[in-house]
């Protein structure tokens, strides 16, 4: 009869490491999904402050292209324009591969996490099933020597 109420404590404390288990994993997940979505937050609002700013300066390089008496279409006019803008594209392109990097560590952290979890829930289950069976988890004993 006492194993099996010890059979039932090993099941029950299994269930609720389980239960846990789960709840530890979607904890997990809704903190990487905040911190990805704050990540994608900040970089549509600097992508918008940049726009703007080449915005500023392509008018301020027209300005002065004007009031210079350059014409402000063709020639080296175009040219000025096109590299401001190439070098807008440049740093754009360089802070969505930053983004892009850190949104892809935090998906791996969570991973590593939600897989220590799962370690976790799995040694710490044999070893407390193992010692409510009266065993240790050195001693190898089989559930029929009970």
């Amino acid at each position: 009869m006492g194993a099996l109420n010890s059979l039932a404590t090993v099941g029950l404390n299994l269930a609720l490491a389980q239960q846990s288990a789960r709840r530890t994993a979607r904890d997990i997940d809704s903190e990487r999904d905040r911190q990805i979505q704050a990540i994608r937050q900040r970089d549509e609002e600097e992508q918008r402050r940049q726009q703007e700013a080449l915005r500023r300066r392509l008018a301020t390089q027209r300005a002065r292209a004007g009031a210079a008496g350059v014409a402000t279409t063709g020639g080296s006019s175009d040219a000025v324009l096109r590299g401001l803008t190439e070098e807008a594209e440049a740093a754009q392109s360089a802070s969505n591969q930053t983004s892009a990097q850190r949104i892809e560590d935090l998906r791996r952290s969570t991973s590593r996490s939600r897989r220590n979890n799962l370690l976790d829930l799995v040694g710490g289950a044999t070893g407390s099933s193992l010692g409510l069976l009266g065993g240790s988890t050195r001693s190898r004993r089989s559930l029929l020597d009970i």
